[in-house]
């Protein structure tokens, strides 16, 4: 249904029934408040004895009220504004009841998206986008109705809600309305919650046939979003570089791409130890098809966030430059301070090789961010695409020794800080960093890349068990000492305000015991997460970095426990897949053995034949146990060639069979068949 509104009749506007709202699901209550003006503003209908309609009136209206100001479920707030609009009509209420049922109608946009995702998960994804999408429409028909104007902020709610579930076209609709129907100016916030929903519709899962057209879409969308940012001159800010890049990864080629990285972040990612020579501000009408203008915006070179580096390693592992994938990582992680003034030339200096360094640049540090979980676990899966297993191996020891690190840095800094000054951590192992590497050995079917994978399962598990008791343990410890001191406190409620059992400020940090988040159901975490993070509300470059996340042991231990079943689960698996292609291995060679061809000694280096009975010890093949039909009790047999448990045995012994008539009957008849199809 479009969003170009215009102000309806009484009769024209929809009011569902309150018995088709009360049989909806209730949703949990939204987090605002109802406007504090709303009581001062708001001519409340006195109760009249004699005016059953009056006093109709009056309880309708003090439920909704009451409703709003307690935050009750969405469900039951819409039916109460429902049923007093059926009562009292849309005109008698003022902006501030429409506005406030606006933002308690639907549940908050961070709870839709962990709803969101559980759908998805469940493979339940409703018809609509949003499911309250009409309600939306109704309140804004109804502002319009009484001669009002929904306020810009009104617009944003609706874009926040439809950015959370990625309904970009919804988004784009009520973006149309706002700057055709209503004439207010869109600001920088509004540009980036239309990108936001662009952006997460993309990381959302298509239908295979669905994707090119989805593709063609949204690059109309963001062309349109760009080229009235640049007529309207609102600033191209960090969180609309950030989502931008995030829409091109899917269209746009390498060159735009890097064009874009120089402008916007000051790395060139041909020379990524040096600032550009030359920045230029792109046109990307190559790549969007608008018109040759430079964008808004951006007179400085944007901080280089985590999230920005977890995108430029994901768009270059997709374009499969191993090479400068690898260079960009080492360099954006790892910078190089002032590394211009440890260069020197051995040329004469008369000679001119080159361009010379830009004072400029000394003394400021290359754009860099720090690393987490995502970034190694990105980079360990596009090197497996890619088949280089050594770089893989390489970068997931690196992962190990930083996991190592900072379980040790976080253990300290609890042991010795106080709670609140506690940060919480940015990496750690999990079933996501050992999968492509499994994936890459099992395919390529290198067998010794998976027992080397194997063999570095133990020792991080056992970092992992050791961490979850110790943190375990101190919670415990933390909510012994909190009982204790409220026991103390309560034997001595007249304590000196000095003391030491005096009650704590209502300011301070509280470390009361919450409910353990061991207890609760894990719930999915979208894995679009990231395109959140950006801050579309600051509009003057450059945004501030993100905010830092202090430490939540509830939280933290539930992690630990979830990535320990999950990498005890892994490795069960690549026990089994390890000795199924063991087994396979040794069978193969076994067969060239048993046939008197040579095999490869990787102990000799060199291929050379081998006896059955030197075959037997070198793979360490078990002697068959025989079972006696009738007592059901196994006696090994002689440590002979013809004993062996193996594949190429058991068709030796069905060839045998197979010439000695009555003997026959005692070999498998599956055996039989594949000897005779041989």
């Amino acid at each position: 249904m479009p969003y170009a509104l215009v102000a309806p009749a009484f009769q024209s506007v929809a009011r569902p029934s309150s018995q088709r709202i009360l049989a909806a699901a209730t949703r949990l209550s939204s987090t605002l408040t109802l406007s504090p003006d709303l009581s001062d503003a708001t001519q409340t209908p006195e109760a009249s004895t004699s005016a059953p309609q009056d006093f109709l009136r009056y309880r309708k209206f003090h439920e909704l009220k009451d409703s709003l100001t307690r935050g009750g479920s969405p469900s039951r707030v819409w039916s109460y504004y429902t049923d007093l609009l059926n009562v009292m009509g849309y005109d008698q209420l003022p902006l501030q009841v429409h506005q406030s049922v606006l933002r308690k109608c639907t549940p908050p946009s961070a709870q839709l998206r962990v709803s969101a995702a559980r759908r998805i998960v469940a493979e339940n994804v409703p018809s609509i986008p949003h499911i309250h999408e009409g309600r939306f429409q109704t309140v804004i028909r109804n502002i319009r109705a009484i001669d009002q104007q929904p306020a810009l902020e009104d617009y944003h709610f609706i874009l926040e809600q439809f950015a959370a579930v990625g309904h970009h076209v919804g988004a784009m609709q009520v973006y149309k309305e706002i700057t055709k129907t209503t004439g207010i100016t869109p600001r920088t916030k509004t540009f980036g919650l239309c990108l936001q929903a662009i952006a997460h519709r993309l990381t959302l899962p298509i239908e295979q046939e669905l994707l090119p057209q989805r593709t063609t879409q949204t690059h109309l969308m963001m062309s349109e979003l760009i080229s009235d940012m640049q007529s309207l001159q609102v600033p191209f800010t960090s969180a609309i570089l950030d989502l931008t890049i995030r829409i091109l990864k899917e269209t746009v080629d390498v060159d735009a791409f890097e064009k874009l990285m120089t402008w916007g972040y000051g790395i060139d990612l041909s020379n990524p130890d040096r600032l550009p020579l030359h920045p230029t501000q792109p046109t990307l009408k190559a790549a969007l098809g608008i018109a040759e203008t430079p964008l808004p915006g951006l007179s400085v070179p944007q901080p280089f966030s985590t999230a920005a580096l977890n995108t430029t390693i994901d768009i270059l592992g997709r374009f499969g430059n191993v090479s400068k994938l690898v260079q960009a990582f080492e360099v954006l992680t790892q910078p190089l301070p002032r590394a211009n003034e440890h260069l020197f030339s051995s040329f004469d200096d008369d000679d001119d090789f080159g361009v010379a360094d830009n004072p400029k640049t000394h003394g400021r540090l290359p754009p860099h961010a720090i690393p987490n979980t995502t970034t190694y676990n990105m980079l360990i899966r596009h090197l497996c695409r890619a088949g280089h297993a050594t770089l893989a191996r390489h970068y997931l020891l690196q992962a190990m020794k930083l996991d190592r690190t900072t379980d040790s840095i976080l253990r300290y800094n609890v042991y010795n800080y106080p709670l609140r000054r506690v940060f919480a951590p940015h990496f750690a192992i999990n079933r996501g960093t050992l999968l492509p590497v499994f994936g890459h050995s099992n395919r390529d079917k290198d067998v010794a890349l998976m027992r080397w994978l194997s063999s570095k399962i133990p020792s991080i598990l056992k970092r992992k068990k050791g961490s979850l008791q110790f943190f375990t343990t101190f919670k415990e410890n933390m909510e012994k000492k909190a009982e204790r001191r409220a026991a103390l406190f309560a034997a001595h409620p007249n304590a000196a305000p000095n003391s030491a059992f005096r009650r704590r400020p209502a300011s301070a940090p509280s470390n009361e015991r919450l409910p353990s988040l061991l207890e609760r159901k894990p719930v999915p975490k979208p894995n679009t997460s990231s395109v959140f993070e950006v801050d579309v509300e600051n509009s003057a470059p450059p945004s501030p970095p993100a905010p830092i996340k202090r430490l939540d042991i509830d939280l933290h231990l539930r992690v630990l426990q979830r990535d320990i079943e999950e990498i005890e689960a892994f490795q069960e698996r690549l026990r089994a897949v390890l000795g199924r292609n063991t087994q396979r291995v040794k069978e193969r060679l076994g067969r060239r053995v048993w046939a008197g061809k040579d095999v490869y000694m990787a102990d000799e280096g060199q291929r050379r034949k081998v006896t059955r009975q030197e075959w037997q010890r070198v793979v360490g093949f078990k002697p068959k146990t025989v079972v006696d039909a009738r007592s059901k009790t196994g006696t090994a047999r002689v440590d002979t060639p013809s004993s062996l448990s193996t594949y190429f045995h058991s068709n030796q012994v069905a060839a045998k069979a197979g010439q000695g008539g009555a003997a026959s009957q005692t070999v498998p008849k599956h055996f039989t068949s594949t000897l005779k199809r041989r």
